[in-house]
C-alpha cells in the first residue's frame, strides 16, 4: 500500500492538535467537493420512489463527515489511515447513492470520476487505479442491484473513463511530485552550497583581516625597531654620563650636593622608564615565529602562578587557577605562550589598583549556546561562557583570565588590541597586541569579554596537537 504523502508544516487546531497542513487541506477538500457535487446532483428531479432513501443516506453522509474531522483531530497520528479508509467509505456511500436512485440510470455516478480525481490529486498511482478499480467494482454491484438487466456497454463505457482518468491525473501528479520533489532536493542543495560559500567567505574575510594585521603589525615593527635603535645610543649616553656626573656631586659643597643628588635621580628614573619602554618595543619588533611542540597547559600554568603570586600579593590581588585534569596537549611554544599569559595576568592586576582577584581557569571548548557580548577576532561567536563555541574553531583547550577590575568601557573593545592603545598612564599599549599576535601565531584566538562594572575576561583559545609539530 502506498503511503499518503505528509509535509512537515503545522498547523494548529483549537485544541492544540498538531496536523500537517496538506493532509488537512486535503481532508477539507474532500468533503466539500463530495458535499457540493451531492448538492449539485440533488437539484436533478427524483423520482418520488427513490427520495424516501436519499435523505436519510445524505444526513448519513453529512454525519459521517463530521465524525471523521472529530476522528482526525482526536487521532492526527493516525491521519493516513483515517484519509486512506476515507477514500473506501466515500466510494460506499456513493454506491449507495446510486443503487436507491436507479442504479445505471442515476446522475450520482458523476461522484465516482470526482473521487477519482481527488485521488489521483494526493496519492499515488497505485492508491489511484485502485480506487478507480474499487470505483467499477462498486458502480457494477450498484448498477445491476438499482437496474436488473442493464446495459453492460454503458456500464463497461463508464467504468473504463475511471480508468481513463486515474491513469492521466494520477501520471500528470506523480509527475508533478516528482518535479517538486527535485525542487525541494535542489532547494536543499542550493542552500547547503550557499551556506558553505558563506562560511568559505567568512573564512576568507578572517583571513584577509590577519593578513592585513599582520603586514600592519610588521610595519609597526620595523618601524618600532628603527625608533628604539635611534633611542638606545643617546640613552645609554645619558645612562652613562648621569653616573658619571654621581662621582662628581661628592666634590660639591654638603648644600648643593642634596640638590644635585635629587635632581640626578630624577633623571636616572626618566632614563630607566624610557629603556623599558624601548625594551618592550624592541621585544614586540623581534617577536619570532613560534616553535610549536605537543605540550600540556597546567604545568605550564602552575609555574606561571608561582612567578606571579608574590607580585600579585604586593598588589593585594588574589590568583585562583583552576586547571582540571586530562586535558589533551597543545600545540604551542612554550616561552611564547607563558609571556603572552604574563601579559594577560599582569594587564589584569593593572586593571585592579584597589585589589580584587584574577581567575586563570582551563578546560575545553563548551557547546553552542546564545553568545554573550565580546569581542573575538573574526567576529568569532561564543557560547553561554562566553567562551567562542566548538562550531567555529577546530578541537581546542582555552585559558581564560578573569578579573573583578571595573570593566572595558564599550567605546573601548574595538581597541583593546590595537598596538600602542592604552589607557593606562605610562602604558605601552603593547601587552595584549602582543598577547594576540602570540595567539594568531599559534592558530588560535584572544577574545575579550567584558561588561562595565562587572570585570573583564580573556580567553586564549588553542587548537589541540594531533601528533604533528612544526618548527
Amino acid at each position: 500500500m502506498e503511503e499518503v504523502r505528509t509535509r512537515p508544516k503545522l498547523m494548529t487546531g483549537g485544541n492544540s492538535k498538531f496536523l500537517p497542513t496538506e493532509e488537512w487541506s486535503f481532508a477539507v477538500l474532500r468533503a466539500l467537493a463530495m458535499l457540493g457535487g451531492m448538492v449539485a446532483l440533488f437539484l436533478v428531479p427524483l423520482r418520488p420512489e427513490h427520495q424516501p432513501h436519499l435523505l436519510p443516506l445524505a444526513w448519513a453522509f453529512v454525519a459521517y463527515k463530521i465524525l471523521l474531522f472529530l476522528a482526525i483531530r482526536t487521532w492526527p497520528q493516525r491521519l493516513r489511515l483515517l484519509l486512506l479508509g476515507t477514500v473506501g467509505l466515500d466510494l460506499l456511500f456513493v454506491s449507495l447513492f446510486v443503487w436507491f436512485s436507479g442504479g445505471l440510470e442515476s446522475h450520482f455516478y458523476l461522484l465516482y470520476y470526482l473521487l477519482v480525481g481527488l485521488a489521483a490529486v494526493h496519492f499515488g498511482p497505485g492508491i489511484v487505479l485502485g480506487t478507480a478499480g474499487s470505483a467499477g467494482a462498486l458502480y457494477g454491484l450498484a448498477s445491476l442491484a438499482g437496474t436488473p438487466g442493464a446495459d453492460w456497454h454503458h456500464l463497461s463505457a463508464r467504468v473504463a473513463t475511471f480508468f481513463l482518468l486515474g491513469g492521466a491525473l494520477g501520471f500528470i501528479s506523480q509527475r508533478e511530485r516528482l518535479a517538486r520533489a527535485e525542487a525541494e532536493r535542489l532547494n536543499v542543495e542550493l542552500r547547503e552550497n550557499q551556506s558553505r560559500l558563506e562560511k568559505a567567505y567568512q573564512e576568507l574575510q578572517a583571513t584577509q583581516e590577519r593578513l592585513v594585521q599582520s603586514e600592519r603589525l610588521a610595519t609597526i615593527g620595523q618601524m618600532s625597531a628603527k625608533v628604539s635603535h635611534e633611542v638606545r645610543n643617546p640613552l645609554g649616553s645619558i645612562s652613562l654620563n648621569a653616573e658619571l656626573l654621581e662621582d662628581e656631586l661628592q666634590a660639591l659643597p654638603e648644600d648643593r650636593r642634596a640638590e644635585a643628588a635629587s635632581l640626578l635621580a630624577a633623571i636616572r628614573s626618566q632614563v630607566d622608564m624610557l629603556s623599558a619602554v624601548t625594551e618592550e618595543y624592541l621585544r614586540f619588533a623581534r617577536l619570532p615565529r613560534p616553535k610549536l611542540e605537543a605540550a600540556a597547559v597546567a604545568p605550564l600554568i602552575e609555574e606561571l602562578a608561582e612567578f606571579v603570586r608574590g607580585e600579585l600579593r604586593g598588589r593585594r590581588v588574589r590568583l585562583d587557577v583552576t586547571v582540571p585534569d586530562g586535558l589533551p596537549p597543545v600545540r604551542l611554544d612554550p616561552g611564547q605562550i607563558r609571556r603572552a599569559l604574563l601579559n594577560l595576568v599582569r594587564n589584569a592586576a593593572e586593571a585592579m589598583p584597589e585589589g580584587g582577584s584574577i581567575i586563570v581557569r582551563t578546560g575545553l571548548l563548551g557547546q553552542k549556546a546564545e553568545g554573550k557580548r565580546q569581542k573575538a577576532e573574526g567576529g568569532t561567536p561564543v557560547d553561554s561562557s562566553g567562551l567562542p563555541s566548538a562550531g567555529c574553531l577546530v578541537p581546542s583547550v582555552f585559558i581564560e583570565v578573569r578579573d573583578t577590575g571595573p570593566g572595558i568601557p564599550p567605546e573601548n573593545l574595538d581597541k583593546i588590541f590595537e598596538p600602542f592603545f592604552s589607557t593606562k598612564e605610562g602604558g605601552t599599549g603593547l601587552g595584549l597586541a602582543i598577547a594576540r599576535q602570540i595567539a594568531m601565531d599559534h592558530g588560535g584566538v584572544l577574545t575579550c569579554e567584558s561588561s562595565p562594572g562587572g570585570g573583564a575576561a580573556f580567553c586564549l583559545i588553542l587548537p589541540i596537537s594531533n601528533g604533528g609539530d612544526r618548527g
